[in-house]
């Protein structure tokens, strides 16, 4: 093609900017790239490419308006930027979809090994992709959807027809991309569910026990058991652990069994320290764990019944206040405490409270994060302690990271505190850590 035929090509026309270029996302769009993206179809004979899609973004854009969307948007584009950088070649050519602005494309340049066969790699680009990213995103956007964001991970290849205009086969190719990540999202879902389903099986989880202080002495009062997935694997983060759980039908399955293993562990410690063992509201139903098979589990592992203390968590709602009473009695009657978990994290703690009259409340950390800075937060806490007084109940203050929050806690009359500041989750059991207090 001469340069008279390439110049017949070219227009000057004036069109908004966010369509060549989104400046706010410092990001390109196919309008401008379309040149450079077709010569590398035309010199190579075909060409490759990757669509990351995340389907969240819209609903975000919905729930929270515009503004979030962008600024979710533009975190996402950073974060592709980022693994393009470390670990693609320069000059394969990152893209926002200009129809699709909660999509990204990459086109991949001609591989500089003439005996390299990109097709051979585009799946191993794909899961490379997806193991870089894929818990970026679910922390970024977990604040917002309270789920699990699917990322659809897609990637196709178009061969040049001269039958055909380039322009078409560049669009095929993004429009295969996206079924492709359609159709390995759906496949990552079900391999997910079946490593799930394995580890419930295989019973591969691990238990670690985090302190719970005393928040004048600094003494440990005991030590919550929680839960850990495989190392090395989306389920080692306990979040997508739960939520997979919930998602796939399976939170009675892998409630039981962290609960179990929690057991299994304490067997091999000599505490007399009380210990937090998290339940869903529904497995205190589960005839294999009431009564005299619980006490004689006790007994066998020498561990004070009024020792243990089963945390209930509002992840599944209680419908039945009656029939859940009376299921807790089995416990209760062999001198077991329940506590009331996430208080001030759902829509129905002062039912529970009301209802289950727990002997400790613990209050979520959505309350106890920057609580030194936020007036509402104060008052909220101070009622919860009086409330918890005139029960007879004690408050446990959860997710504590800084000397601020601690000494306002401890100032409030909490009596009770865990976090980061005295310990991180650990094997074995650990006394509380008071550098802090220097």
């Amino acid at each position: 093609m001469n340069k008279d035929q390439q110049d017949n090509d070219y227009i000057s026309v004036q069109i908004h900017k966010n369509f060549y270029h989104d400046n706010r996302l410092e990001t390109a769009t196919l309008v401008k790239e379309y040149t450079n993206v077709e010569s590398m179809l035309i010199n190579s004979g075909y060409i490759a490419c990757l669509t990351i899609q995340i389907d969240q973004l819209k609903h975000i854009e919905y729930q929270y308006g515009s503004l979030v969307h962008y600024e979710l948007l533009g975190q996402t584009a950073d974060l592709l930027k980022e693994m393009k950088h470390a670990d693609f070649r320069d000059n394969d050519i990152l893209m926002i979809d200009l129809l699709d602005q909660d999509t990204f494309v990459i086109f991949f340049s001609a591989p500089r090994n003439k005996e390299t066969i990109l097709l051979d790699h585009l799946e191993e680009i794909e899961l490379r992709t997806r193991k870089h990213i894929e818990q970026q995103i679910f922390d970024l956007f977990y604040p917002y959807t309270k789920h699990l964001s699917k990322v659809g991970i897609g990637y196709a290849l178009i061969v040049q027809n001269p039958m055909i205009n380039n322009m078409r086969l560049i669009m095929q190719l993004v429009s295969s991309s996206k079924k492709m990540g359609e159709f390995s999202a759906a496949k990552h879902e079900y391999q997910s569910k079946y490593g799930l389903q394995r580890i419930i099986i295989e019973e591969s989880l691990s238990t670690v026990f985090q302190p719970i202080v005393d928040m004048q002495s600094l003494d440990v009062l005991g030590y919550e058991a929680l839960s850990r997935g495989p190392e090395g694997t989306e389920f080692a983060c306990p979040t997508i652990l739960f939520i997979l759980a919930s998602n796939f039908g399976l939170s009675f399955e892998l409630d039981s069994l962290c609960r179990k293993k929690a057991f299994d562990a304490i067997r091999h410690l000599n505490t007399d320290k009380k210990i937090f063992v998290n339940t869903l509201a529904i497995t205190i139903h589960d005839p294999e764990f009431r009564g005299k098979y619980l006490e004689e589990l006790l007994s066998d592992i020498k561990i004070k019944p009024e020792n243990v203390i089963f945390e209930i968590n509002e992840k599944m709602a209680i419908d039945n206040y009656d029939l859940f009473r009376s299921a807790l009695k089995d416990y209760s009657d062999i001198g077991i405490v329940h506590a009331n978990d996430d208080i001030g994290a759902g829509y129905s703690d002062l039912e529970r409270i009301m209802e289950l009259n727990p002997g400790f409340m613990k209050i979520d950390i959505s309350l106890v994060r920057n609580v030194h800075e936020s007036y509402i937060k104060q008052q909220l806490i101070k009622a919860m302690v009086n409330l918890a007084d005139n029960l007879g109940s004690n408050v446990i203050a959860e997710g504590i990271e800084s000397k601020e929050e601690y000494e306002m806690l401890k100032s409030f009359g909490v009596k009770y505190g865990q976090g980061f500041l005295f310990g991180h989750p650990e094997s074995t059991l650990k006394a509380a850590d008071t550098s802090f207090l220097k």
